[in-house]
C-alpha cells in the first residue's frame, strides 16, 4: 500500500518523493554499477543517466518499483559496456578484458538478480531490525513520502522526535548496509 502511493507519487511527478527515490537508491546503484565499470567518474555517470531515465519515463512505472530500478541500471552498464568494448583496440589491453568479463557478468541476468535480491532484502533486514517507533517514523518518511510535520502529526509526537527517529534510522541502516554504500 505504502510502495503503491509512492509510486504514484513519482508517476505524478512529485519532486519530493524523486528526492526520496534518489536518496535511497544512489549509493546502492553506484555500488552496483561500480563493480562493473572499472570508472568510478563512469560509474557515476551511468547512475545519473539512470535517474534522468527514470525521471523521463516516471509515469510508466508500475508495482515494481526495486526491479525496474535495477534493471534501467543493468542495461545502462551493459550499454556502456558494449561501447567501450568497441572503442578499445584489440590489443593486450587489460581495461578491455576488465569490461569483457563484467560486460560478461552483467550479461548474466543471474547474477544480476542474485545481486538485485541481495540488496532488497538486506534493506527489508535493516529496516525489519529497527525498534518499532523508529521503524514506523522511517517508513512513513523514506517510503510513504510523508514530511516531519505529517509524521508528527500523525503518530502525535513532537517534530524533534520525528528528527530524532530519522537520525537513528539513517545511521541504523548505515551501519546495516555499509558494505553497499562503501564504494572504495
Amino acid at each position: 500500500m505504502a510502495n503503491s502511493i509512492f509510486i504514484k507519487n513519482i508517476n505524478e511527478g512529485d519532486q519530493e518523493a524523486f528526492k526520496i527515490l534518489f536518496e535511497l537508491y544512489y549509493a546502492k546503484l553506484l555500488y552496483i554499477a561500480s563493480n562493473y565499470i572499472s570508472s568510478r567518474e563512469d560509474a557515476e555517470e551511468i547512475v545519473q543517466d539512470v535517474f534522468l531515465k527514470i525521471w523521463k519515463n516516471r509515469k510508466s512505472i508500475t508495482t515494481n518499483l526495486n526491479g525496474y530500478i535495477f534493471k534501467v541500471t543493468r542495461n545502462a552498464c551493459l550499454d556502456h559496456l558494449r561501447s567501450k568494448k568497441h572503442k578499445l583496440s584489440i590489443s593486450n589491453n587489460i581495461l578491455q578484458l576488465e569490461a569483457l568479463l563484467n560486460h560478461n557478468a552483467l550479461a548474466d541476468q543471474m547474477t544480476s538478480t542474485i545481486i538485485e535480491k541481495e540488496l532488497e532484502a538486506r534493506i527489508q533486514i535493516s529496516i525489519a531490525s529497527l525498534p518499532e517507533k523508529c521503524k514506523r517514523v522511517f517508513i512513513k518518511s523514506r517510503i510513504e513520502g510523508l514530511k516531519n510535520k505529517e509524521i508528527s502529526e500523525e503518530l502525535n509526537i513532537s517534530i524533534k522526535t520525528v528528527e530524532n527517529h530519522m537520525s537513528k534510522a539513517l545511521k541504523h541502516m548505515r551501519l546495516h548496509l555499509r558494505e553497499f554504500l562503501s564504494i572504495f
